[in-house]
């Protein structure tokens, strides 16, 4: 299926007319002797034409940008590795100059996503200086990630794509509070799309993997326990950490995900086992010791999977891969 486009324009009065094609992005001056009357009309249907008029006074010329709206289609995400040249790699919390918020060109999933639970919105941050992760860490701007992480196997650093724009790309985080998206610059990014995903449903306990809308695999779950739910919302796979000791509390091999427990600040114990850090909560789908547990309300907030089932979701699931938990 070929992505869907549609254009929005952004018009401002001005001087002789010029063009330039920047990232997308046209850029033309003309020479008017009338002003265009201003609407603020935000993209709506995909496929549709949307037009926004902005004026951009500047002494005697003005500027029609022409913003080109691709969604991808429907089980389509895109994910940025960082090159393997960049040892680590600078994230924005805010927005770069120039970004634009209203008209933004969305280079993004057109999925349905599931609620954010957002009971950490009040919680301490991750990372921060409470609470370390190792290869990420927390700046005045922003964060700093290590490149590759710091999982063994060390593998690349990743994100999933939100948007992209110009030089600057929107991606989600591995911190907290979940959900969280920064900006990183594009060209230390290579951006390739999937089609599979991890679907989860906390009210089924149970996990699919779907690609271009056909199950792959299926298998039940245990989730987390009432005082330590599984949080809801979209994640990604950071890193697949086989375990040094297949029969512990991970199982044979573990899917780090960038989310955290919203329900604990700290966790040690088993969850330590080839974790960045073993203090951080960090959220990951995994093998277990407790078989019994399976279908039940029984973690600390991972979902669980029997031993043979997660070294069959493991085969079929690289970093990268967008994992959609439903209430």
């Amino acid at each position: 299926m070929s992505p869907q486009r549609r254009r929005a324009l952004i018009w401002v009065t001005g001087g002789l007319l010029s063009a330039a094609v920047v990232s997308g992005l046209v850029l033309a001056t003309t020479s008017a002797l009338s002003t265009p009357s201003t609407t603020s009309t935000p993209p709506a249907t995909v496929g549709k034409t949307t037009s926004s008029t902005i004026p951009r006074t500047t002494a005697s010329t003005t500027t029609s940008i022409v913003v080109e709206y691709q969604t991808l289609p429907l089980g389509t995400h895109e994910v940025a590795t960082v090159r393997s040249q960049f040892s680590q790699v600078q994230v924005q919390s805010q927005p770069p100059a120039g970004w634009n918020q209203f008209l933004t060109p969305v280079i993004t999933s057109a999925d349905p996503t599931p609620p954010r639970s957002e009971q950490d919105l009040d919680r301490v941050l991750i990372p921060s200086a409470e609470i370390a992760v190792s290869g990420r860490r927390v700046t005045a701007t922003g964060w700093i990630f290590s490149n590759p992480g710091s999982y063994t196997p060390p593998q690349p650093l990743l994100f999933g794509v939100v948007a992209r724009q110009g030089d600057w790309t929107q991606v989600e985080l591995p911190v907290r509070p979940n959900g969280t998206t920064g900006w990183v610059q594009t060209d230390l990014l290579t951006l390739s799309t999937t089609q599979r995903e991890v679907v989860i449903s906390l009210a089924d306990r149970s996990l699919r993997v779907v690609e271009a809308g056909q199950e792959l695999f299926a298998a039940p779950i245990s989730i987390g326990r009432p005082s330590s739910p599984t949080p809801t919302g979209s994640f990604y796979v950071t890193d697949i950490v086989p375990s040094a000791n297949p029969d512990g509390g991970y199982g044979p091999v573990a899917l780090a995900l960038n989310g955290y427990s919203e329900a604990m600040d700290t966790f040690g114990g088993e969850n330590s086992e080839g974790a960045p850090d073993s203090l951080a909560p960090v959220l990951a789908i995994h093998g277990t010791n407790k078989p019994a547990s399976i279908g039940r309300s029984a973690s600390n907030g991972c979902p669980r999977l029997f031993n043979e089932d997660i070294l069959k979701l493991a085969a079929l699931v690289p970093p990268g891969t967008p994992v959609q938990i439903w209430p």
